[in-house]
């Protein structure tokens, strides 16, 4: 169970022990039920005004910006397009433009609620930026277009999905057919010395989770022949998270 308890707390599982933390919310400031998963804007104690998608933190003030360097790790000065996949609260899409100004960025978020939200209550103002595209769909169908599209290749790919970026239920076996067609699909469109960065989940689960780090590890090793690994430690996630990479 994870969730919002009576007492104004959110529930949340440490994959390393399998034990549930408490989390003080300060005061909820929106909820939506969109049609794909329960969105909510808290202030939480501690972490500040945060992201937080079917019960989980994806994001919050306090140190997004140690999420957001990690997972930009493999950005380099000359790179001229990367993608973002999923990044709805804007905030890697934020960072890679300050650690790189002349970048142009293409996001792509399935739930536009995600990105309304984030405008009113996190003051988020990236997606205005000239040289930063909006997408709202589907990550896989947006790479599979893109390549049939014969566009120009890109320099970059981040994953920054949610922990099941299937929507809630997915077993290992279909995690596994989302990343594996996740990655292909990518390294297609990547410029020949190109990068893809995703982050894994949890550093290290007890039996009862999925091993997402690992089953990611050996998905990007077989599709690209290498990859980085940085485990990495993030306050308002409750414990380190694994950050994996690659070069085309």
């Amino acid at each position: 169970k994870r969730g919002y308890t009576a007492m104004a707390y959110l529930e949340s599982p440490i994959y390393k022990t399998g034990e549930m933390v408490r989390t003080r919310v300060i005061k909820k400031l929106a909820e939506v039920t969109s049609a794909f998963q329960n969105i909510v804007i808290a202030d939480l104690k501690k972490f500040g005004k945060s992201l937080i998608i079917d019960g989980l933190v994806q994001t919050s003030e306090f140190d997004h910006k140690i999420y957001d360097r990690a997972l930009l790790a493999p950005l380099r000065a000359t790179d001229k397009h990367i993608l973002i996949l999923g990044g709805g609260d804007g905030y890697v899409a934020e960072m890679a433009l300050k650690m790189s100004p002349n970048l142009r960025i293409t996001i792509i978020d399935l739930d536009v609620e995600v990105i309304n939200l984030v405008k009113k209550h996190l003051n988020q103002k990236i997606f205005s930026h000239p040289d930063v595209q909006l997408n709202i769909g589907d990550a896989l169908t947006y790479l599979a277009m893109y390549h049939k599209r014969i566009d120009e290749p890109v320099d970059g790919i981040v994953s920054d999905l949610t922990d099941n970026p299937i929507g809630g239920k997915g077993t290992k076996a279909r995690l596994e057919r989302f990343y594996k067609e996740a990655f292909t699909r990518s390294k297609k469109i990547l410029k020949p010395g190109g990068w893809i960065s995703t982050q894994a989940g949890a550093s290290e689960v007890v039996s009862k989770y999925i091993d997402t780090a690992k089953m990611i590890q050996n998905l990007i090793k077989k599709t690209f022949g290498n990859y980085h690994r940085k485990d990495v430690s993030i306050p308002s996630f409750g414990e380190r998270n694994s950050f994996i990479w690659a070069e085309n």
